[in-house]
């Protein structure tokens, strides 16, 4: 025999914990890294579909001179479903032709006679998810999937809200206010309603109701058109006039009420009813928001803003014009 085959050896236990140790850290490393680049990847496409909603908005001032609007009915709190948003509007300016001519204006949703062509038509319009209008941050389901009952039935979602303003004089200490004073409504704090920005709740109603660009007197590169937001209250829907598709810089960015910051056990979900957190500007990204500038830009405002700052820039015309950050 030419020698003997020498018995091979298996790793020992030392060996193998070493080498289970290694691929831990490695891990824990790359993680890391991994789910930066993923919400770097999010936050490019969320920065997309603010920048196509800012545009729409421009193709729809081309063509008929004005901004869009929220269109309630004859009453400021009209609750019959009969009017439109400002998303609505815009549809055939973000590739959605077909689904904005299936809309019969003037149609509650879920109304009509059964066995009628256009029965129910609007309510399956308004249950249409559109890619364009969520961020793919927000990963909770009912963010992407739908929103709590509206009017007895489920309307999908929106992320994004037009700029209503800067004046707010509801909620705790930091958002009460009427600032800053004078301009469009005096001394009305009630911006969603009456708001100083370029879009806001049955603002046809009103004499500033459809805004042209050039009635931004601050300067479309100082102004907010577009922000995020996070759906939590029922009419966070882009099909909704009321509530669903504006939100107001009277409230800080990513404002969260007192009780949820003095309470661990409160949340954003267990407190969907405060009011300062569904009309607040809002985002799932670390640190900020998207905005979309009414010169067509998008920024990544960071949410330590200052507010004095924050407040200018949702104020189309107050006479204090800053940069956008």
């Amino acid at each position: 025999m030419s020698g003997f085959l020498r018995k091979r050896q298996a790793f020992t236990l030392v060996e193998l914990l070493v080498v289970i140790a290694i691929i831990g850290i490695l891990i824990a490393l790359l993680l890391p890294a991994v789910q930066a680049a993923r919400e770097a990847a999010r936050r490019a496409q969320c920065t997309n579909n603010v920048k196509q909603l800012v545009l729409a908005m421009h193709n729809y001032h081309d063509t008929y001179k004005v901004l869009p609007s929220c269109y309630g009915g004859n009453a400021q709190y009209d609750y019959t479903n009969t009017g439109h948003s400002w998303m609505q509007a815009i549809l055939p300016y973000v590739e959605q032709q077909p689904l904005y001519d299936k809309i019969i204006f003037g149609l509650q949703v879920g109304t009509g006679n059964p066995g009628d062509a256009d029965y129910n038509v609007n309510t399956e319009v308004s249950r249409t998810v559109i890619a364009a209008f969520l961020c793919p941050s927000d990963s909770n389901q009912q963010g992407l999937m739908g929103s709590r009952a509206n009017v007895n039935d489920t309307r999908a979602i929106t992320n994004y809200k037009a700029c209503a303003g800067s004046n707010w004089a509801w909620g705790d200490a930091v958002c009460r206010h009427t600032w800053p004073r004078g301009g469009y409504w005096g001394n009305d704090g009630s911006g969603l309603d009456r708001g100083n920005g370029i879009i806001f709740r049955n603002n046809n109603n009103y004499r500033e109701a459809w805004i042209k660009f050039a009635e931004i007197e601050d300067g479309a590169s100082n102004t907010f058109a577009v922000g995020e937001a996070i759906p939590r209250w029922c009419n966070h829907t882009w099909w909704y006039w009321f509530n669903g598709s504006t939100a107001t810089c009277g409230i800080p960015l990513n404002y969260k009420s007192n009780i949820i910051m003095t309470d661990p056990a409160q949340t954003l979900e267990t407190r969907w009813t405060d009011w300062g957190n569904n009309y607040s500007f809002m985002s799932r990204h670390p640190g900020g928001a998207n905005f979309g500038i009414c010169d067509g830009s998008v920024t990544f405002v960071s949410e330590t803003i200052e507010l004095a700052t924050y407040r200018h820039l949702g104020n189309r015309g107050d006479g204090e014009p800053v940069q956008v950050p």
